[in-house]
């Protein structure tokens, strides 16, 4: 019960804090504050599950160079990938004028080069190892979203399909790819408890993208709209484009749209140095013999 206590609220903490500045900014002091008190949450975290008598997490895990390898890779690519569909959605809709239906329906090229980097990835790492595929992998999300970095109000949705397909092909080739070499590292009897703790650690990287990612959107998009600009603008791109449609004003409209996707631009580039930097520590973490066992569920997880 320590051991989930310490977890949620350090978690919390520094999920909040990251949120927070993207409201208020860093130079009120609160965010700083308690993202810090998180950290600090976490350090005592990792010093009770060391005396622990029945630990939460088996730190011990981390030893293995594949284990901690695969699963701070797959944490990354979810950290990227996440913070992709956080600003897709409101892309489609805030600047394309699709509804919620339409704009899920143009995420599907995401889901086909996902299932296509899956079958490939597992192929290819066969042949030439997972360390390969999951660099190569992580250096298609990086190009891919550099490339939709580029991307301007004016953009059609065939060059937006175009980069988010190779992105899901990316996630694709290094997600299953990189669990299965975690998975691999573990004995029968360790297996559950090691596969639990990379599923956590993946979902904690998840969400702590789309906060910092969703945080360096806004603060690019509020800093990009008019001065005029009132609060019902700042709140969100939705809000902003449905008060510009109601004042009539298309000038404003414009600015709005433009606005969010300088924000939206700055998380790409913040994503993909994030996929850039997990090509160097694919080919530095990984040992050159890492293994790419199969588990049945690992595709359908990744997936998720």
């Amino acid at each position: 019960m320590p051991g989930v206590l310490l977890s949620a609220t350090g978690l919390v903490a520094v999920t909040y804090g990251v949120i927070d500045a993207g409201e208020h900014g860093w130079t009120e002091g609160r965010a700083p504050l308690i993202i810090a008190m998180g950290v600090l949450v976490l350090a005592v975290l990792v010093w009770w599950q060391r005396r622990a008598a029945a630990p939460l997490i088996d730190l011990a895990l981390f030893r293995d160079r594949s284990f901690a390898g695969g699963t701070l890779l797959a944490t990354i690519a979810g950290f990227a990938f996440f913070g992709l569909l956080f600003a897709l959605p409101q892309l489609f809709q805030a600047v394309g004028g699709a509804d919620a239906f339409g704009a899920g329906l143009r995420l599907l090229p995401v889901i086909g080069g996902l299932m296509a980097g899956a079958r490939i990835g597992e192929r290819l790492a066969a042949r030439t190892g997972p360390r390969v595929v999951i660099a190569a992998g992580l250096t298609l999300m990086a190009a891919a979203l550099f490339t939709g970095a580029a991307t301007d109000a004016a953009a059609g949705y065939g060059v937006v399909a175009a980069w988010i397909s190779v992105a899901g092909v990316g996630l694709g080739l290094t997600m299953p790819t990189s669990m299965n070499v975690a998975i691999s590292a573990l004995g029968a009897e360790r297996s559950g408890v090691g596969n639990a703790l990379i599923q956590a650690v993946r979902q904690v990287g998840s969400a702590i993208g789309v906060a910092v990612l969703g945080t360096a959107l806004n603060a690019g998009y509020r800093s990009a709209l008019p001065a005029t600009a009132g609060a019902e603008f700042r709140d969100s791109a939705a809000t902003g484009t449905t008060a510009a449609q109601r004042l009539g004003d298309d000038g404003l409209l414009e600015a709005v749209r433009a606005a969010f996707v300088h924000g939206m631009d700055l998380s790409l580039i913040l994503s993909g140095g994030v996929a850039a930097a997990g090509v160097v520590l694919a080919l530095v973490i990984l040992p050159r013999g890492a293994r790419a066992g199969r588990e049945p569920d690992v595709l359908a997880e990744s997936g998720s």
